[in-house]
């Protein structure tokens, strides 16, 4: 089963957006290379704040700050679950697949961050961002490295998570970015139940709330690293017999835990845990160091 859903979204993601969007009535307001504009489908606007990029026939929308493949986009404009839209909205839709052939013209590049090398962390000032975030260095070696990277010609370092991709994510004091590709972190110890976090700021606090999780590895971990990552994360979570959310407290977290929900009713919203802040961290930060038990 898992398996079908797996090669039902990859083949799914192959569907030209822009065709697609043409078949609903969308057409773009403005080409420019391989960039395609619109105003969003999903809301009303004066000025166009929707993208796709036809190379990477992805979108993205400014208005609201997501974006994703064409699955992304049809449980969000649908409200409707990953397999309610593959066999009900997209099944017998007549959507031609892209010619990358006649797509020639390269999208114009922007300034990527580029990883230099990793090491273990030890430079005091990460170390000190860590502690300002209530993460103690016990807990942050074990998942976190020092990354030297390169952005628009530049070099800096901070702490980096990674993805399971080989992609990291990484934050200092002064930067939140990412290094390609973007994906998720699916950490298994063989558990029947598993976590799930946003960001993996979330998930150490977590595990700095639950010491005892933490060395007993009695839960599996999922962290999104964004919630454009739920059609990537749905096929984990169904192998899984206990699933909680600790998703943010925001309505990109409102969202994604709806359309996580939708997929598997079993999962459990755990944000009442940490109702009245915006994430588990900002609670963990402004609480001050307290254990929990798991739920």
């Amino acid at each position: 089963m898992k398996e079908n859903v797996i090669l039902a979204c990859n083949k799914a993601k192959e569907i030209d957006l822009v065709s697609f969007l043409s078949t609903l009535g969308y057409e773009p307001t403005k080409i420019k290379a391989n960039q395609f504009w619109y105003f969003s489908p999903f809301r009303i606007e004066r000025t166009p704040s929707f993208k796709i990029n036809r190379i990477m026939n992805r979108w993205y929308d400014f208005g609201e700050g997501i974006g994703g493949s064409i699955i992304d986009f049809g449980i969000r404009y649908y409200h409707c679950s990953i397999s309610e839209f593959i066999n009900s909205y997209l099944g017998g839709r007549q959507v031609p697949y892209p010619d990358m052939g006649k797509i020639v013209q390269p999208f114009p590049k922007e300034p990527v961050l580029l990883v230099n090398s990793v090491r273990s962390l030890s430079t005091i000032s990460l170390i000190k961002y860590l502690a300002s975030r209530m993460i103690s260095f016990e807990i942050a070696r074990v998942y976190l490295k020092e990354v030297n990277y390169t952005n628009s010609g530049r070099e800096f370092y901070g702490v980096g998570f990674q993805n399971n991709n080989g992609g990291w994510e990484i934050r200092s004091k002064h930067f939140k970015g990412s290094a390609a590709p973007k994906f998720l972190t699916h950490l298994s110890y063989g558990s029947d139940a598993i976590q799930v976090f946003e960001g993996f700021m979330d998930f150490l606090s977590f595990l700095q709330l639950n010491p005892a999780t933490e060395k007993s590895r009695s839960y599996d971990f999922l962290i999104l690293n964004s919630t454009t990552m739920i059609s990537q994360a749905i096929p984990v979570l169904h192998t899984y017999h206990s699933v909680d959310l600790y998703l943010d407290n925001d309505p990109a977290g409102d969202r994604a835990t709806g359309l996580i929900k939708l997929e598997l009713p079993k999962a459990k919203d755990n944000r009442i845990r940490f109702a009245g802040y915006s994430d588990l961290n900002e609670y963990l930060c402004t609480q001050g160091i307290r254990t929990w038990t798991p739920p």
